[in-house]
């Protein structure tokens, strides 16, 4: 039974085009068709270009964001029947690390108590327990118990981040929806915050989903990953399998981007992406990806590609997988490296 089942997640939001006192009324696609899912003790990497709609889709399956359409199933249960006592439950079991380490502490609070809240509202410590809980949780990041009294100003970023962490497993949840968790650092305090979440799942048996636009972390960090462009998936796979042999023009294209430095083969063929994400409030016809893809052809504008199993596990939305040539210079990173 996966923790978190979603399918056909559709989220539209109303906007009005053309000024402040007249236009007219549209609908932004941010997400539009989604379906994913995700076991115990594997994290799902969701990837893609900023404005492709994947802290939405994080949004949506958390029910921090109401869906237009599709359904959310949380431990095999729709999210919707959470409700009255069952609500507290499904907030304690899926919790959240935002991307901004800085703006996602209360500045005003000590350690003790930003922790501590969350052990309170969930009925799981009172009193003193709240201490020894608290400081469990400070060692399990690898910060010290005695360093609860600060204020959240009073640490670095990585520190930061590591006190967010504490703050969502203190309710001991099954899944975590990871924001952007690393991308407000630096690389070196990057690596050590994604070792820290693979042992914690590890020891925790969690469930992930990790967000992120970039292609080196998705690679450590995830178990599969899945592609987003514009509102929509446009593949996924086992993530050695994803990055080894990338199906979709879009994923070849971003694993292209990535500077390669230990490559140094001279047939390694840079497949640019031409032009700029299209607005979700019109997207285009057919294959999303068209306005900007090199393979693109006519029936490409004009029908949409059925999302279908190319490979075991290995699922793909493009009209021409087969007829591309695959190669395996589109992999930037060489086998061991990354």
């Amino acid at each position: 039974m996966p923790v978190l089942d979603a399918e056909n997640l559709v989220k539209l939001y109303p906007v009005r085009t053309g000024g402040l006192f007249g236009g007219r009324k549209a609908l932004l696609r941010a997400v539009d068709g989604v379906t994913l899912s995700i076991e115990r003790g594997e994290t799902l990497g969701l990837v893609g270009e900023s404005g492709s709609g994947k802290s939405t889709v994080g949004m949506l399956c958390l029910g921090l964001l109401e869906k237009t359409s599709g359904t959310i199933r949380f431990l095999d249960r729709p999210i919707e029947d959470y409700t009255g006592d069952d609500a507290r439950i499904f907030r304690r079991k899926a919790q959240i690390v935002f991307q901004n380490p800085f703006a996602s502490l209360n500045p005003r609070m000590i350690i003790r108590d930003i922790i501590g809240r969350v052990l309170e509202i969930h009925g799981l410590a009172h009193g003193r327990d709240i201490g020894a809980r608290v400081g469990a949780l400070m060692r399990e990041v690898g910060l010290r118990e005695d360093q609860m009294t600060r204020y959240p100003h009073e640490f670095s970023g990585g520190q930061r981040q590591r006190i967010a962490i504490a703050r969502a497993l203190a309710s001991d949840p099954e899944l975590v929806v990871l924001d952007e968790p690393t991308s407000a650092l630096d690389v070196s305090v990057q690596a050590q915050i994604l070792n820290l979440l693979q042992d914690i799942q590890a020891a925790r048996g969690l469930a992930y989903l990790f967000i992120s636009h970039n292609l080196a972390v998705i690679r450590h960090a995830s178990t599969r990953a899945a592609v987003m462009y514009l509102g929509r998936l446009v593949e996924t796979a086992r993530k050695d399998a994803l990055f080894a042999r990338p199906l979709h023009p879009y994923t070849q294209a971003l694993l292209s981007s990535v500077p390669k430095p230990f490559v140094t083969d001279e047939r390694m063929e840079e497949k640019i992406i031409a032009g700029d994400i299209p607005s979700p409030l019109t997207p285009p016809p057919g294959c999303r990806f068209h306005t900007r893809c090199r393979y693109s052809e006519d029936r490409c504008a004009k029908e949409e590609p059925q999302w279908r199993e190319v490979e075991p596990g290995h699922f793909a939305a493009c009209h021409r997988i087969g007829e591309i040539e695959e190669s395996r210079t589109t992999n930037p990173y060489p086998e061991g490296g990354g």
